[in-house]
């Protein structure tokens, strides 16, 4: 009985013994694992009150919204007294933001960033010893490289925009095409569209700076178009198709967004204010009073003015002996006068219906040499075509597009 007395002593032993060495184990690894925790809030703490970031508000002024801030007043006037040197923070604007950096240790500033809007900021340092400078700085910029494609339902517009592309992207593909595509009245359900574009987003206030479209395709039942951007050696720079020949012709397709053509080029056509049959030797684009109506190439104003029938009326002169006639306009764009330079695709005046006109609509007309002639069956050789150097290099940029 002694021996097994103690031989359940000697057990019982052991199993105390036993937990007690886990719970000194297990406890000190918790206790680890706790201060291990305890240790990263703590930096995380410091993270997050290393930098203050303020957004200035409708009706703030910057300089008492730093009075909510864990700056001093005295260090608040030495930020204030250097930034103003090179900025006028009284004009800053809703939006405008600046950031303050703590140091983690001391919790003294180190660094004060105000963002206006623009490309530029304004840094205020101190140093170590306390020395406090200012500097002005161009924030830095972002290229993000996207590609896209779809298949048009109703329009070019409504097919892009769900995709989520751009408007001002949208509309440069349409500017890249308006020498053989018209938009409004071309496009047609099961066309389709590929396009690679790139956006430059401006640093810290997220606001895009630029776009560019490096590539783009159009495809009809009949038609593919594509055109891809490049620069020359000699710092030309434009839109060129597969072949290297430029996609931008002499002359735009059409010299405004129109919604029909309601009289064509005819050597006969009953006038129906005159009541009598002559030629209408131009295109009569009927719009809305007020669209826009551009030049559809470069070149000088020979007139501007109300002239009889056609009402208001813009001439412009062209290389190589063209003449392009706008009438009917409701008034004309700002600055277009006798002598004025135009460039392609500038708007010159409004459609209107003065003059003899039905109602609203441009009376376009084209001649050459003095002689009126259709230009809906003009056929128009591209304005440039690579050669050389600059052809081989294309050809090799273009290799991996499409």
């Amino acid at each position: 009985m002694k021996y097994i007395a103690k031989k359940n002593l000697i057990f019982y032993v052991v199993v105390i013994v036993g937990l007690l060495m886990f719970a000194l184990i297990f406890g000190s690894k918790f206790s680890s694992l706790k201060s291990s925790n305890i240790k990263e809030t703590n930096e995380k703490s410091l993270e997050e009150n290393k930098i203050e970031k303020v957004v200035i508000q409708k009706g703030d002024v910057l300089a008492l919204t730093l009075n909510e801030t864990k700056l001093s007043s005295e260090d608040s006037s030495n930020i204030l007294r250097e930034l103003k040197k090179l900025v006028n923070i009284a004009k800053c604007l809703p939006g405008d933001f600046y950031e303050i950096v703590y140091d983690e240790l001391t919790g003294q500033w180190t660094n004060f960033h105000y963002y206006p809007s623009g490309m530029f900021y304004y840094e205020i340092s101190k140093s170590s010893q306390s020395v406090i400078t200012a500097e002005k700085k161009r924030l830095e910029t972002s290229l993000v490289k996207y590609e896209k494609e779809g298949t048009i339902e109703s329009s070019l517009w409504a097919a892009m925009v769900s995709y989520g592309i751009p408007a001002d992207v949208i509309r440069a593909f349409a500017d890249i095409f308006a020498w053989q595509i018209d938009f409004l009245t071309d496009t047609r359900q099961g066309d389709s569209f590929k396009i690679v574009y790139e956006i430059e987003n401006v640093k810290k206030r997220e606001i895009k700076l630029s776009s560019r479209v490096i590539a783009a395709e159009y495809k009809t039942s009949s038609n593919s178009y594509k055109a891809f951007y490049f620069k020359t050696k000699n710092g030309t720079e434009g839109y060129f198709d597969e072949k290297g020949k430029s996609v931008k012709s002499a002359f735009l397709k059409a010299p405004l967004q129109f919604s029909r053509i309601s009289s064509f080029f005819t050597e006969k056509r009953f006038h129906p204010i005159l009541k009598i049959t002559r030629p209408h030797l131009g295109i009569d684009y009927a719009a809305p009073s007020g669209t826009p109506v551009s030049s559809i190439g470069d070149g000088i104003v020979l007139k501007a003015h109300y002239s009889g029938g056609f009402g208001n009326l813009v001439i412009i002169k062209h290389a190589n002996g063209y003449e392009t006639y706008y009438g009917h306009l409701s008034k004309y764009a700002k600055g277009i006068k006798a002598g004025s330079k135009v460039k392609q695709g500038q708007v010159i005046g409004y459609v209107g219906m003065t003059g003899l006109a039905t109602g609203p609509h441009l009376d376009f007309r084209i001649k050459l040499n003095g002689k009126f002639f259709d230009y809906l069956k003009m056929k128009q050789p591209p304005s440039i075509a690579l050669s050389g150097e600059d052809k081989i290099n294309f050809e090799n940029n273009i290799k991996d597009i499409f």
